[in-house]
């Protein structure tokens, strides 16, 4: 049955295809909640997370166990061509269960969508998911008092294109096959970007134990060192710049929490710095006031201070661009005269033998102050640590080109990608002349 009016992205629908509300083509069934009481008993069996459901691809190992009652089971088990799609969090991703033998059910989190007819691909609709949650289709539909979720009753009352049965096995064969090719070239890239961000730590931490051009060496009786020049020496860092701690004003007195204006570093500010590129922090996520300051163990640091994350994202490390305090997380650098910000940032940026070494606990990784005050750095004359740099800088300004470039074609496959499920499921695709659109060597 076709609908009385089509939507945008579904101009050009073939004349024989229909264009179907979900539930007049597929069961949508949403999993069981999970209740304390029920993860013992006497019918426990392995059961999906939303977590466990990534696109095209389903956990199964590991999985938690429930306890589901026979006359439940029916109801939430799973059979091979079910589609899985995600209620909330990345809502709609999706994903086929392929398994054949295997008992398993699946949690609230989860709706279950099974066609009516065996003839039907799971996989176009799979596609169609994908081609929904990438192109913001589901947005509109989804219930955002709070946070976002896809509820059964909006899956089953979405509008979806519905080819000839033989003609979704065609679509997602094709679509297979381009997404293995993408895949594959996409795969290469990524390790191709790992292989040069290796090069360019291999030349930081050459550089900054080695220096440029140097011959004659002594051992530095560190074994993350090395060998060094032997006109250097090797100091506790704390020697040659002051450290400091941070910390968080109590959350409970909100006066604390009051015309907040002093920038605060924080673990949400490290993502940009993991790929190492980033140097300086001229913005933070989160602010203090000055009353919650003075009250609690954080204070202002200076313009050009060097921070170093040494609990969760362990060893990450800026510069601060303007004056800044910071939570308990890091640990904090001001530099004296004998060495610049830039040379140690460098210097911890060659560190991560030695950070694993000093990581203690076996969930949340932690590198303790005294630990961190019997650090030890290579130290150049100033002069040198200068060249230092900008030749670091020189030398892995192209590779860092190199990664943009990289990372521009990895973008424009996925691009690609997008056209063709869009394409695809839009029936803007005649499959018998569409072969090898995406062509590619490894």
């Amino acid at each position: 049955m076709r609908s009385k009016s089509k939507p945008e992205w579904i101009a050009g629908l073939p004349e024989d295809w229909e264009l179907s509300k979900v539930l007049w083509h597929y069961d949508v069934q949403l999993g069981k909640q999970l209740k304390e009481d029920e993860i013992e008993g006497d019918h426990l069996a392995p059961y999906l997370r939303n977590q466990d459901v990534q696109w095209w691809e389903v956990n199964t190992e590991d999985l938690p166990k429930m306890d589901f009652h026979p006359r439940e089971r029916s109801k939430y088990e799973l059979h091979q061509g079910d589609v899985l799609v995600c209620e909330g969090g990345e809502v709609g991703r999706s994903a086929v269960w392929d398994e054949e033998n295997m008992e398993c059910y699946f949690q609230k989190a989860l709706h279950r969508v099974r066609p009516h007819s065996s003839e039907y691909d799971p996989r176009f609709f799979c596609y169609f998911m994908e081609f929904g949650k990438k192109s913001g289709l589901f947005s509109a539909g989804t219930n955002q008092s709070t946070i976002e979720h896809l509820t059964a009753e909006k899956l089953k009352r979405q509008v979806i294109p519905i080819p000839p049965v033989d003609e979704q096995e065609q679509l997602a064969d094709y679509l297979d096959e381009e997404r293995e090719t993408i895949n594959r070239l996409q795969s290469n890239y990524e390790e191709l970007i790992s292989r040069v961000l290796e090069l360019i730590n291999v030349k930081i931490r050459d550089t900054v134990t080695g220096g440029i051009n140097h011959s004659n060496k002594k051992e530095s009786g560190e074994t993350w060192i090395g060998e060094i020049p032997e006109h250097w020496d090797v100091v506790r860092t704390r020697f040659v710049a002051e450290l400091h701690s941070g910390h968080t004003p109590d959350r409970s007195n909100d006066e604390y929490w009051e015309d907040t204006d002093i920038p605060w570093v924080t673990t949400s500010d490290i993502k940009p710095f993991r790929e190492g590129r980033k140097r300086y922090l001229h913005e933070t996520d989160n602010q203090i006031s000055e009353i919650g300051m003075e009250n609690s163990g954080a204070h202002l640091l200076p313009e050009r201070t060097v921070f170093l994350s040494r609990t969760a994202s362990v060893g990450f490390s800026g510069i601060m661009s303007k004056p800044m305090a910071t939570s308990q997380d890091f640990a904090n650098w001001v530099c004296g005269e004998e060495i610049i910000p830039e040379y140690l940032l460098y210097v911890f940026r060659s560190m991560d033998q030695e950070f694993d070494r000093l990581m203690q606990g076996s969930t949340h990784k932690t590198i303790y102050m005294p630990d961190i005050k019997s650090f030890k750095t290579p130290l150049p004359p100033i002069e040198e640590q200068r060249e230092i740099v900008e030749h670091i800088e020189t030398e892995t300004e192209q590779l860092w080109e190199l990664i943009d470039r990289v990372d521009e074609a990895i973008d424009l496959l996925e691009e690609k990608r997008q056209a063709l499920i869009t394409a695809a499921v839009t029936g803007q695709i005649d499959i018998s002349k569409e072969k090898g659109v995406i062509q590619g060597d490894d």
